[in-house]
């Protein structure tokens, strides 16, 4: 096996498998071979726990993912279309074994201008600073003992477009400081590391996250009232009668419950911080649909509050969080756990962004992108079918 590859086997599988940094199937990582010429980064939509020496990943040609930035045709395209040519364009680059159709990660072009070792995660810590109205301000003061200051990179559509800011911005950085940055915050995305060697990007990666945890602020609670089963049978109850009435069909509805839930459930701003929109892509592709505020266990409320979740989105709710139970999700058995994952970092996340200056979540232009982004949606079906 090729040491890059192995490299990056060997730091995937260390940050898949520790489920305080990966949120479902989100984040990347990616390792260059020691002359350059290519890059080992992860395919759209698999699991990072989940690579191995024969899945999970694909072997790019440097220079031709280079290539993308610099053609002027692609760059004056249609957003949509763009962004379709753009994958098109990555997977030629691709020169390995496999033929099942397996993408290298849509975020291939921001891998390649860092260092050797990159690694992109979405850890929750680290999003409540990329998601705060202030969360700039405090971040750079967790980290202004650097040498190398962390780069903040104001938000972009996910893609080309972000790609190309990122180019810009690494420019700039390295003609101050005489290299590239080993820190970068993507506003509303997550964390880029980057690195020479493996072992130097997960301790990176262990200290960012380490600090913006302990910089968090947050009530502390050891753990949730645990509820009798009744209670949380009569909920789940309330909702499968309410969606069946509203919808007509029957989905399974799962209960779900730790610290964060019951912290966020506890709040007086609850339902206030649940009216707060999307806070970042991963949160619109695989929620899709805000969480509803049971305060109460009310079958005409629940029916209320469905209809004016599928008037305003076009599809019902998901989630459900009911105050002293916990959460209930309601999807196929198989994207359950990658649901919840991202609903209870989404509560993590409001809880703490709300507590540092206000919650900065995506706009009305940046969700109607996210909706119509080719790359989102492939990410949520690799998911969905795994």
């Amino acid at each position: 096996m090729e040491e890059a590859l192995s490299q990056l086997i060997e730091i995937s599988n260390r940050i898949g498998k520790d489920s305080s940094l990966v949120v479902g199937t989100g984040g990347n990582t990616s390792v260059k071979t020691e002359d350059g010429k290519h890059m080992y980064i992860k395919a759209s939509g698999t699991e990072l726990k989940d690579m191995n020496e024969e899945y999970g990943w694909r072997r790019l040609r440097t220079d031709g993912v280079r290539e993308i930035f610099e053609d002027k045709h692609l760059a004056g395209m249609e957003a949509i279309e763009r962004e379709v040519e753009m994958i098109k364009r990555l997977q030629m680059t691709c020169d390995d074994k496999f033929t099942n159709g397996a993408r290298p990660s849509v975020e291939s072009l921001l891998h390649v201008v860092l260092d050797k070792c990159v690694v992109h995660l979405h850890a929750s810590p680290v999003l409540a600073y990329a998601s705060a109205k202030n969360g700039k301000r405090e971040f750079l003061r967790l980290f202004e003992d650097e040498e190398y200051p962390p780069l903040w990179m104001p938000y972009g559509d996910p893609g080309f477009s972000l790609s190309k800011k990122v180019l810009r911005y690494v420019r700039k950085y390295t003609g101050e400081y005489g290299r590239g940055p080993v820190i970068m915050i993507l506003a509303k995305h997550g964390l880029l590391a980057a690195e020479r060697g493996p072992q130097a990007v997960l301790q990176r990666v262990e200290t960012v996250v380490g600090r913006c945890k302990q910089g968090l602020k947050g009530p502390e609670i050891t753990e949730p009232q645990a509820s009798s089963r009744r209670e949380v049978d009569s909920v789940r109850e309330v909702i499968r009668d309410a969606l069946r009435e509203v919808t007509g069909g029957e989905m399974p509805v799962e209960h779900f419950t730790n610290k964060t839930v019951a912290e966020f459930s506890a709040r007086k701003d609850t339902c206030k911080l649940l009216r707060v929109p999307a806070l970042t892509p991963d949160e619109m592709g695989f929620a899709s649909t805000p969480v509803v505020w049971l305060g109460s266990y009310d079958r005409k409320r629940a029916i209320e509050r469905i209809r004016a979740v599928i008037a305003k989105h076009g599809k019902p709710p998901v989630a459900f969080l009911a105050k002293d139970v916990g959460l209930f999700l309601v999807r196929e058995a198989g994207f359950t756990s990658i649901l919840k994952e991202v609903i209870v970092s989404s509560l993590y996340v409001r809880s703490r962004a709300q507590d540092m200056g206000g919650i900065n979540p995506l706009n009305k232009r940046q969700r109607d992108f996210v909706n119509n982004w080719e790359g989102e949606k492939f990410r949520v079906r690799v998911a969905r079918d795994s």
